[in-house]
């Protein structure tokens, strides 16, 4: 009974700032039965069959093995974290009232009084910032600043978390942030409410799947030849004027100087990571500085994240290219300069060549998108408001993109988009320095990884 008061009383605290988009008429996409989801997913070894949460039963329609590997990367956030319980469920419900995400919000309250959390700090968490507990207050400005505007966290909040909690649990903090945002927008873009799951918000899932469910090795998907880009088209989407106001040129400008960035942790070297790994992510070297990090500090959640994005390239028959673009489009709208300096290695890795690359993306930096075609410039679109304002995407915006491209690569996309939030809050919570020489060349280029 206890339970269920406090989680009354926090959603009631939380009720004036909810998301309105639950109101447009239900999910995005078929929702399956908790026994439909686990009869599409990989065959379990221990835990399998019991209820499932909505966002892994609506991601299972399409993505079966993704939605699997999901459920293993979100027990390690919830269970594995060496973050205290009690604080790591406050930042999660703070990372989701920024979102407007009730559907997460539940679930991180819940938590909170699984870990023991009183009703004193529950409505001290849940209200006014000003009131926050003293003991929590670095860590949930933190998390409130990943969320809205991670570019601006000040260097020396981040030295108190380390002071306070140490270098590892520092670095799971980011990790938390950047997964809160790429869950409440799975929530919040397939339109997922609570009712779904009716005997109340689900704790983490404890499930072991069969060896070789999930793509732990890197792979590159095979590009084909990118379309060129088009002249005399039109424009289908609105254009939005401040978005041209940055330039091209400043934004390679911001490139360089995030490639003189102090991070504000030591990035380790690649022979003191490999000694935490496991031997499918050792087999070969990187140079990427967002990997040496979160596999080096707290590879018990990077690796179920690496795991989980891998899988699902190999689940799918992704377009790079296009991929690419979009990333680009969430990096600009969210201002991440070392994500934006990666999707234009990345292009290149698809086969583009470098005035291609600078062509695309001077393209992409303006307001007239005529150079792509109708549904791409509708997908970019998308992205740039799941980025942007997450909590005002309806089930109409997505079965937009569905019309466009299908269901299977509609969720695909979807689920790339949602993957973007994520990376973009490892690189400005960590203040990663942008490399200066193409990293993902060594990595994925010529003689590199290819699905097996």
């Amino acid at each position: 009974m206890k339970f269920a008061r406090v989680l009354t009383l926090g959603l009631g605290l939380a009720a004036a700032s909810l998301s309105s988009a639950f109101a447009e008429g239900g999910p995005a996409v078929n929702v399956l039965t908790d026994r439909e989801a686990w009869e599409r997913m990989p065959e379990t070894v221990s835990g399998g069959g019991g209820a499932l949460p909505a966002w892994a039963r609506a991601v299972a329609a399409r993505l079966p093995r993704t939605a699997a590997a999901m459920l293993e990367l979100d027990h390690a956030q919830r269970v594995t974290s060496p973050v205290d319980p009690k604080l790591r469920a406050a930042m999660r419900w703070v990372i989701a009232d920024c979102n407007r995400c009730e559907y997460s919000m539940a679930h991180a309250l819940a938590d909170a009084v699984r870990a023991g959390m009183d009703e004193a700090t529950v409505k001290a968490v849940t209200g006014d910032p000003s009131g926050w507990p003293a003991e929590y207050r670095d860590a949930l400005e933190f998390a409130r600043l990943h969320t809205l505007d991670a570019p601006s966290i000040p260097d020396a909040l981040f030295a108190r978390l380390v002071e306070r909690y140490g270098a590892k649990q520092a670095a799971a903090m980011v990790l938390l942030g950047a997964y809160g945002n790429f869950q409440d927008r799975v929530a919040l873009g397939l339109g997922l409410e609570l009712a779904m799951e009716p005997d109340g918000p689900l704790g983490p899932i404890a499930v072991a799947f069969a060896p070789g469910s999930f793509q732990s090795r890197p792979i590159m998907p095979p590009q084909p030849k990118a379309e060129p880009l088009r002249d005399g088209g039109a424009t289908v989407v609105d254009r939005d004027p401040e978005w041209s106001e940055l330039s091209y040129e400043a934004l390679q400008s911001r490139l360089e100087g995030q490639r003189a960035r102090t991070p504000r942790l030591p990035v380790p070297t690649w022979d003191e990571v490999v000694k935490g790994l496991p031997p499918e992510f050792a087999q070969r070297p990187t140079r990427i500085v967002w990997n040496l990090v979160g596999m080096g500090y707290v590879p018990e959640l990077a690796l179920p994240w690496s795991r989980a994005t891998r899988t699902m390239w190999a689940e799918t028959k992704p377009d790079r290219v296009f991929e690419e673009s979009l990333f680009w489009i969430q990096t600009r709208a969210i201002r991440c300069n070392y994500c934006m300096g990666h999707c234009e290695m990345l292009l290149e890795v698809a086969g583009l060549d470098r005035g291609e690359v600078a062509e695309r993306t001077r393209r992409l930096a303006g307001d007239d998108w005529s150079a792509f075609p109708p549904e791409q410039q509708r997908a970019f679109a998308y992205a740039r408001k799941l980025t942007k304002a997450p909590w005002s995407v309806t089930t109409a915006d997505y079965r937009g993109l569905e019309a466009d491209l299908g269901p299977d690569v509609a969720m695909a996309t979807f689920w790339w988009l949602c993957r973007g939030l994520y990376m973009t809050r490892v690189s400005d919570g960590f203040a990663l320095p942008l490399e200066r020489e193409n990293v993902f060349m060594d990595f994925y280029g010529p003689g590199g990884p290819k699905p097996k």
